[in-house]
C-alpha cells in the first residue's frame, strides 16, 4: 500500500443547475495507480453523489485522470480525503 497523490477532471455530469464539469484533487492509499483514481473517485462520490455517473459510465458524463502519482508520507498529509471543484 502506498500513499497517491490523485487529480482528475470531470465533464459533462448532470447537476440541478445543469450540466457541469469539476476539478478533482486528493490523497489516498491505494495499492497501484488504478485503485487509487477508484477510490478517490468512490470517497467523491459519497459527497457529491452526481459523480457516479462517471463510475457508472453514463452518457456524456467522462473523468479523465490528470495524474496520479506516488507520494511519501509528511506530518499534517491528510489521506483519503477528496476535494472537488464545480465550474
Amino acid at each position: 500500500m502506498g500513499l497517491w497523490s490523485v487529480l482528475a477532471v470531470g465533464q459533462g455530469f448532470l447537476r440541478p443547475e445543469g450540466t457541469a464539469s469539476f476539478e478533482l484533487y486528493g490523497v489516498v492509499s491505494a495499492c497501484d495507480a488504478d485503485t487509487a483514481l477508484s477510490k478517490a473517485m468512490d470517497l467523491a462520490a459519497r459527497h457529491w453523489p452526481e459523480i457516479a455517473q462517471g463510475i457508472q459510465t453514463s452518457d456524456g458524463a467522462v473523468v479523465h485522470a490528470e495524474g496520479i502519482n506516488e507520494v511519501a508520507p509528511v506530518p499534517g498529509m491528510e489521506v483519503d480525503i477528496v476535494d472537488v471543484s464545480w465550474t
